[in-house]
């Protein structure tokens, strides 16, 4: 009866993980293909990119990657609608980019809200990105 039991804890667990990873492969494929446009291949090498952007950026922020995947979404779509075309994976690689050492209780969203408005006011890519590494090395977050 024991074994049993247990049998039956270890598959529960078993399977819970195996449906946690495929929904992170959902959701890294799922970005892959808002980035190209239409089609990607599951083998393509910005599915493994987002992933990695996925897992450093949701360590670095507060928020859990399905968050960080939908405000990244959330901030192109903005930018969009003021005329600025921005690829998914630039903006989430220049998120990656903010910070050089580990600082608590950071917020995704405040960064892209920034990193939003600053490049509806004309900025580059690059220049908001430094812009915001600027502003936090004065206030030596970095």
């Amino acid at each position: 009866m024991f074994n049993r039991s247990l049998l039956y804890v270890f598959m529960f667990l078993l399977l819970s993980t195996l449906n946690a990873v495929q929904a992170s492969e959902l959701l890294e494929y799922k970005l892959a293909t808002i980035n190209a446009g239409g089609y990607v291949s599951k083998e393509h090498v910005t599915v493994a990119r987002f992933r990695s952007l996925l897992n450093q950026l949701s360590v670095t922020f507060v928020e859990d990657k399905e968050q960080i995947a939908d405000m990244s979404v959330t901030a192109q779509n903005l930018l969009k609608k003021e005329g600025v075309e921005e690829s998914l994976i630039n903006i989430m690689e220049g998120m990656n980019q903010l910070f050089s050492k580990k600082i608590e209780n950071q917020k995704y969203a405040e960064y892209a809200a920034a990193y939003v408005t600053l490049r509806g006011k004309g900025q580059s890519h690059t220049e908001a990105i430094r812009g915001l590494q600027a502003i936090l090395r004065s206030l030596g977050a970095q």
